[in-house]
């Protein structure tokens, strides 16, 4: 999978495919928040999270895959929830 990068000016470039979804896009941010939130708990704030403080962003990620809606605007604000919730986690911790 590679990007296609256009010769001509004013032609933008194309995402690979399985960026499209945005089940895919709401999953790496889902990722990405748990692995800072697991760093920031353990290096930063040395504290340990319980099993469900751990993995608070990954329950807000399994409501939106059950959810079954796939919108633009539920995908960010599902993403900006995911965030929302692993800085409020941490907040609650420290």
């Amino acid at each position: 999978m590679a990007h296609t990068q256009s010769s001509k000016p004013g032609e933008q470039r194309h995402w690979p495919a399985v960026f499209a979804d945005p089940q895919v896009r709401v999953a790496i941010v889902t990722a990405v928040a748990l692995l800072a939130q697991a760093v920031i708990a353990k290096n930063v704030l040395d504290v340990k999270l319980d099993f469900f403080s751990q993995f608070a962003a990954f329950w807000v990620f399994i409501v939106f895959e059950v959810a079954g809606v796939r919108s633009r605007t539920v995908e960010l604000l599902t993403s900006l929830v995911i965030v929302l919730v692993a800085v409020g986690v941490l907040l609650v911790a420290a």
